[in-house]
């Protein structure tokens, strides 16, 4: 861990450990709570917007303009709708998602900087981890308990079993928390590491993590990333791959919609989900919820409770996106929608149409998990700290998208890892291309008649 946190910028690991501080450690500051999480962005992310003003080697793209407006519209819905406690409320939502992404975005600008903040993450993981397992072993919220006990607050909730073992909380508000916490780990550390056997020994480690929440969206979350690694390693080398895959997932989600009663999504929701009620009622909250938006389109339904038919009971709506565009309307949701598109498509044309194979694999990494997250918010609402950790993770994406600018061109660099073991382009590099390092040498041109 020592030289995973040599390199990682400082904000960012005070960031990444009060991710882990639960929120029974919360300061209350003229009737404000402020979990740990929320105090370092506090204090972190003025200094993260004087960095991005200053320039110091990136420059303000479209994609932060509209994560700022986002942060900003936050603020402006919920205090037309509820004035002061929607303006402590929507500034409070604003500060999680707009620091988070400009912690990242701001100084994490380099190859070297962003590898150690991924390996710092993922000991950040492994320290929930080892709480999480605590909390099976004694079948209650553990930590959680006897923070209480000290520092008071309500009685925790009784611990939730399936399959007979403990869902674990660790640090988090819920289990789902701290299994996408873990599981979005994954492909982006998969990438960071050189060595096969490394990569595969902490993949466990993550998947071991993730199965301590016993929560479905977080294990479908795990086992989507593998897919998606194995299937880049099986396809390499094919052309117009992306576009077959595409095809491929298509024919397959309309052959189910011709031979089953039930759509894609209710199979899945269903089928694949550790209890089958919790996916068929995700389903018609979903149904009911989109009601909601088209009735609200501009400026949502703000924090008031949302319309449902009597039977559903609960207030609560288990999806991100879903609750986004709820409460703060459709121009909300694309403030919120449309960066994250923005820095996904300029990393696909700046890393993977270039010939460095490195910032190519860190690059698929980086978009495995974005995917792999984005997927989880369909069914998982995102708050606190996992509202923070989501917009972080966009961040991170920030120097693929919009890479330091030098004066000299650096040379181009091929690496053997795990991604490019057997790769057709490096088997057969010639000594126009160096490796670790090396730069490429154009041939000789004629000379001129």
């Amino acid at each position: 861990m020592t030289n995973s946190a040599a390199k990682t910028p400082l904000p960012v690991m005070l960031l990444i450990a009060s991710f882990l501080c639960p929120s029974e450690l919360s300061l209350y500051i003229a009737g404000l709570r402020l979990p740990p999480h929320r105090l370092a962005l506090l204090v972190l992310l003025p200094l993260a917007l004087a960095r991005l003003a200053e320039g110091r080697g990136l420059r303000i793209k479209p994609f932060d303009h509209l994560m700022i407006g986002f942060g900003v519209w936050l603020t402006l819905v919920y205090t037309w709708h509820h004035a002061w406690e929607g303006f402590v409320y929507g500034g409070s939502m604003a500060l999680e998602c707009l620091g988070g992404y400009m912690l990242a975005r701001a100084y994490v600008r380099t190859e070297a900087e962003y590898r150690s903040s991924v390996r710092f993450m993922f000991w950040a993981v492994m320290a929930a981890a080892a709480i999480a397992f605590v909390d099976v072993l004694a079948g209650e919220y553990f930590t959680r308990r006897v923070l209480r006990d000290w520092f008071g607050g309500d009685p925790l909730p009784q611990m939730q079993f399936r399959a007979g073992l403990a869902r674990a909380t660790s640090t988090f508000d819920h289990p789902i928390h701290y299994g996408s916490f873990a599981a979005v780990m994954l492909a982006i550390y998969w990438s960071v590491e050189k060595r096969t056997g490394a990569a595969a020994a902490r993949a466990g480690c993550i998947t071991f993590a993730t199965v301590l929440s016993m929560s479905s969206a977080p294990l479908l979350s795990i086992a989507l990333q593998s897919g998606l690694l194995v299937w880049e390693r099986v396809t390499r080398g094919i052309v117009n791959r992306t576009s077959l895959t595409l095809t491929a997932v298509a024919g397959l989600v309309l052959g189910v919609a011709l031979v089953s009663t039930r759509g894609p999504v209710q199979i899945i929701a269903t089928s694949f989900t550790l209890d089958s009620w919790t996916g068929y009622y995700r389903t018609q909250i979903w149904e009911h919820g989109l009601d909601n938006v088209w009735a609200h389109a501009l400026l949502g339904i703000g924090l008031n409770d949302w319309e449902r038919p009597d039977w559903m009971v609960s207030s609560t709506v288990d999806a991100f996106w879903l609750v986004t565009a709820m409460r703060s309307g459709i121009p909300g949701f694309l403030l919120m929608l449309l960066p994250i598109l923005l820095i996904a498509r300029a990393v696909n044309q700046r890393a993977f149409s270039g010939h460095d194979k490195v910032r190519r694999r860190l690059a698929r990494g980086w978009m495995i998990s974005l995917v792999s997250l984005c997927l989880v918010a369909v069914t998982v609402h995102f708050w606190n700290v996992v509202q923070a950790y989501f917009f972080f993770l966009v961040g991170l994406g920030g120097w693929l998208a919009d890479p330091v600018r030098s004066k000299a061109a650096k040379p181009i660099r091929r690496e053997l890892d795990v991604f490019d073991l057997a790769d057709p382009e490096l088997a057969g590099a010639s000594s126009a291309h160096a490796i670790d390092g090396g730069g490429y040498v154009p041939p000789a041109l004629p000379a001129p008649a």
